[in-house]
């Protein structure tokens, strides 16, 4: 490695951006200073992706910070979110255990555009980019523009995030690279393997006078790991306490208390294959013209087997005991009967981004340049197999009416009283006591016990098909004045969303009591919760040392060719014949599509931007201003499917009963100017200041914008919701001040700091209310049900649902005790949550970015770390029943890297650390919030000679836990347990 330092001199400069970010000029330039043979040795390695980084930040309007490959097709990390979380104000959102979304400045994931080679990139299911879906070793820079320019594509509040790919001409010549890393995750066991491949390549080349270059590249990488997590699916409001001894010790005023749904665990194996590649085209048949053809694919295939186990609730019904702490939460309960179940599941998903691209750089003039950049590009999420989410609920089966089942067989044990604690930390915990058919008491479960209740499946698919074409023009200002340069052009993207969902609804084997004997007990295995999520400090309190499972293949076996065993009382013979096999079996899918939203935008828009330079009173000033003017029109259609009944299908499951499809659509057109300003005054040669305005737009989710009315999850008590969409939302609009100083001290060295704010208009509400639909009954607050609960407390008998539900059938004369219920007319209108999204408030966000960087002269040694404070009036109240409205993702974050590197040894340690956020809203319209988290990441390498490079990498070496709830540090939602990862490899460079 060969290193020259420079004093920041205007040559200087202008050499150090050639390095750094020849990248985003136009190659006709790049070339130009190729051919005037200038000799600039480089500086590599973590110390010249710094370097280079910097002057990025340095030389750009607004405010933009960027990172920058430390060789061709080096990242400085494996995932490009984890290295954007060491840039001020960004924080990631992990998914199992990874970076996957961006948060900037306290906008979430939505709110920030992100773009590849300057090209809005098309995404699934949202607007947010998922970057575990992108491999790094392609990507030489990466630019976060966090001011708006008119310049820029629109849809970025928080930031604009440019991903730029290697090309040929950026590096004539032969360019080659191979790597490969051995992967080990800490936390996988049996169903993963403890080592994986990830696998890249990266060959460029240029020729005929490097007229003409091609360049391809590569990965795959295979990951398996282990998921532990324990959670809470729902806590209910205001449930009643029954005949349960209660202790109260709730403070609130409005006496709201919150009651746990269940409790429980899972143990989650996932693997993932992704696969990258890139293939680029470049061509210059001139000193003027450079035309450039890409095409883009990446395809990640995942698969998560799952184990999950636990306790469910009564809503309350069946309450032993139980205790409610001051601010109204249920920190202990205990119930009667019930069942034990076990979730044996698969999900499997697919998710491909293609991208064909062409760009054309044309200097016309000395005075004029052109760009024209079109691309077709697609992106698809979807279901494979048995779907997103195959289920099948075995367990403890076991009613109280067993013995008056005809043909029920022996009886089996069953949970005699079933508890959990909910603590401020850690993990819950529940416990559980049995008695045996007899009701006797009995130590514990056998496999004798264990039978089949129900499964299901879902189908989902989400697909966003984009064409967009760009073209921008500049006027160089050769002669005299402030005037610079005159930017221009047009655009015109068009983007096409679908979203199709199928859900099997409960697909019934055996429901309760009598599905043990039709399986074999051998069938049945113990697994162990010995170390279950050992990184909690309560989990040593977990007392239930084991659960029954099976594999989940084996177990579907047995549902698909036992279902006509339980066709007498569960399988419902006028099922559409998609649902049976030829002999009359129950088959077990997802069913056929029953939604179907569409949504179409088009957004044109042109921009003019101006920029100057000048002095003031002797200090260089550089002043950039435009104009962006944007139309959008939107047009949505959809298929939904209304439901028309709710069928008590046995213990606490109900199913939907659907009637006719039907089409709706809808359309909006909506129009916005964007100004934007930016000012920057060179005070002395290494002291910058920066004020800039935008104003800057993020259009809604389009899962907002549809036209259906969908009728989500299953009808079960307390969880039942209607969700609508609204083509007619208006984008939010933004106006964004920023005011910053930068002292760039010494080469590679700075600090800098930096205010800014959001006036944010339009925010989107969500609106939630409970509604009866004429028609619509509930079996279950019914009179039939209160009177069968009276029945079984007047005989002593437990009112859990599941003896409910067989005593109305008893009552109405029915000797299948397990026949799904019907409402009568006499029953009450069943009530919904109905949620939609609505324009309404006005928000005001601020905050502070701190950031330095050092390097230590000639020691190698270097440090950078940076600190950013958010606040404003769009947070989340915990205390309120009713949340108007809160912005995702708002929180603190700091970052500190050091880093050493010589000839032949290079290391870095990073720490990161995220404050708690508010993170969206259950379905009871609480606000959830993900606790702080820290993460600690190393990376050490050794060049054995000039090309080849042996390294090792960990990431999350203290094995740090996630954990989020609502409301309350007590009401857990989910703590997540993945361990460290650990990779050694190889890279050689041709």
């Amino acid at each position: 490695m060969k290193t020259r330092l420079f004093t920041k001199t205007k040559l200087a400069t202008s050499l150090s951006l050639v390095l750094g970010v020849s990248s985003v000029l136009p190659v006709h330039a790049a070339d130009k200073a190729s051919e005037d043979k200038i000799e600039v040795f480089q500086v590599t390695g973590i110390r010249g992706s710094l370097v280079k980084s910097m002057d990025i930040k340095r030389s750009s309007n607004g405010i933009v910070d960027a990172i920058t490959s430390e060789d061709i097709g080096k990242f400085p990390d494996g995932n490009l979110a984890e290295s954007l979380q060491r840039i001020s104000g960004v924080s990631i959102d992990r998914s199992n255990g990874e970076g996957a979304k961006i948060t900037v400045r306290g906008m979430g994931p939505e709110f920030n555009m992100v773009t590849l080679n300057g090209r809005q990139m098309p995404t699934v299911g949202g607007r947010a980019f998922d970057f575990s879906n992108i491999a790094t070793d392609a990507v030489s820079t990466v630019e976060v523009y966090k001011t708006a320019k008119a310049e820029l594509p629109t849809g970025g509040i928080g930031a604009t995030v440019n991903m730029i790919t290697a090309r040929p001409f950026q590096n004539p010549g032969l360019q080659a690279v191979v790597s490969g890393k051995a992967v080990h995750e800490t936390s996988v066991e049996d169903r993963g393997s403890e080592l994986t491949p990830e696998l890249s390549g990266l060959f460029s080349n240029t020729f005929a006078d490097d007229s003409f270059g091609f360049l391809i590249s590569g990965s795959f990488q295979d990951r398996d790991n282990r998921e532990e997590t324990a959670g809470v699916d729902n806590w209910i409001p205001n449930v009643g306490t029954g005949t349960g001894i209660i202790t109260n010790n709730n403070q609130r005023a409005d006496g709201a208390n919150w009651y746990p749904q269940n409790s429980g665990y899972t143990i989650k194996d996932n693997s993932r294959q992704r696969t990258n590649g890139q293939i680029v085209f470049q061509y210059t048949p001139t000193d003027t013209l450079t035309s450039t053809l890409d095409y883009t694919y990446s395809k990640v295939e995942t698969r998560g087997d799952f184990d999950s186990f636990g306790v469910w609730f009564n809503n309350g019904g069946s309450i032993v005991n139980g205790t409610i702490n001051e601010r109204g939460t249920y920190t202990q309960v205990a119930e009667s009967g019930g069942d034990f179940a076990t979730n044996v599941g698969r999900g499997e998903s697919e998710k491909e981004n293609k991208s064909l691209g062409l760009n054309i750089e044309w200097q016309a003039t000395e005075n004029f340049e052109f760009t024209f950049d079109a691309h077709t590009s697609s992106a698809l999420d979807r279901g494979v197999g048995l779907g997103n989410d195959a289920f099948l609920i075995i367990g403890n089966t076991f009613c109280n009416w067993c013995g008056s089942t005809p043909g029920a067989g022996p009886s089996t044990a069953a949970i005699d009283v079933k508890s959990a604690t909910f603590p401020a930390s850690g993990i819950p915990i529940y416990d559980m006591t049995f008695v045996d058919g007899n009701g006797n008491p009995q130590a514990g479960l056998t496999a004798a016990d264990i039978g089949s209740l129900f499964g299901g499946a879902t189908q989902d698919s989400s697909e966003n098909d984009m064409d967009q074409f760009q073209l921008k023009g500049k006027w160089l200002n050769s002669g005299n004045g402030s005037l610079v340069s005159i930017d221009f052009g047009v655009a015109r993207t068009e983007q096409s969303f679908k979203n199709t969902k199928a859900y099997s609804g409960l697909l019934p084997a055996g429901w309760w009591n009598w599905s043990a004997q039709y399986w074999p007990d051998e069938l049945w295995s113990q697994g162990s919760t010995n170390g279950l999520l050992n990184a909690f400090g309560n989990s040593g309190n977990i007392t239930q040392g084991s659960y029954y499972r099976a594999d989940f293949d084996t177990i579907l076996h047995g549902y698909e060719t036992i279902t006509d065993t339980f066709a007498s009382c569960c399988f419902n013979e006028s099922w559409p014949d998609e649902f049976k096999n030829a002999d009359g079996t129950g088959k077990f899918w997802a069913g056929s599509n029953d939604s179907d939203a569409r949504v179409n935008e088009v957004v044109t828009s042109a921009f003019t931007q101006l920029t100057f330079e000048d002095e003031f009173n002797g200090m260089p000033i550089n002043l950039v201003t435009g104009l962006r003017y944007e139309e959008a029109k939107i047009s949505s259609q959809g298929l939904e499917t209304p439901a028309t009944n709710v069928i008590w299908s046995g213990g606490n499951e109900f199913v939907y009963e659907f009637g006719e499809a039907a089409f709706s659509d809808g359309e909006a057109t909506t129009k916005q100017f964007l100004p934007s300003l930016d000012i920057s005054l060179t005070v002395t040669d290494d002291l910058i200041t920066r004020f800039s305005f935008a104003r800057s737009l993020t259009r809604p989710n389009i899962g907002d914008l549809r036209s259906t009315t969908d009728f989500a999850g299953s009808p079960k008590v307390g969880q039942r919701k209607i969700v609508s969409g609204n083509p007619g939302l208006s984008p939010y609009i933004a106006d964004n001040f920023d005011l910053s100083a930068e002292y760039y001290y010494a080469e590679g060295s700075y600090v800098s700091v930096g205010y800014f704010k959001k006036i944010v208009d339009n925010f989107l509400v969500k609106s939630s209310s409970k509604v009866e639909i004429d028609g619509i009954r509930d079996v279950y607050a019914g009179p039939r049900a209160e009177e069968a609960r009276a029945q079984l407390v007047a005989e002593g008998l437990q009112a859990t649902d599941p003896n409910v539900f067989a005593r109305i059938n008893e009552n109405m004369g029915i000797t299948d005790l397990t026949t799904p219920i019907r409402p009568n007319d006499d029953d009450p209108l069943a009530v919904f949550d109905r949620t939609g999204v609505t324009n309404g408030e006005t928000a005001n966000l601020f905050g502070w970015e701190i950031a330095a960087q050092h390097l230590f002269g000639d020691s190698g040694f270097g440090a950078m770390v940076n600190a950013t404070f958010v606040n404003g009036d769009v947070e989340a109240d915990p205390d309120a029943i009713e949340q108007e409205f809160a912005l995702p993702g708002m929180s603190d974050s700091a970052n500190v890297s050091m880093f050493y590197q010589n000839e032949q040894w290079s290391a870095r340690v990073s720490y990161n650390w995220r404050d708690q956020f508010f993170s969206g809203l259950d379905q009871h319209g609480s606000p959830v919030y993900t606790e702080a988290y820290s993460q600690v990441d190393a990376n050490v390498s050794y060049a054995i000679t000039e090309n080849f490079t042996v390294f090792a990498e960990a990431l999350n070496l203290t094995e740090e836990t996630q954990r989020s709830f609502v409301r309350y540090e007590e009401q857990l939602l989910r703590a997540n347990q993945y361990g460290a990862r650990y990779n050694l490899g190889m890279r050689y460079k041709f």
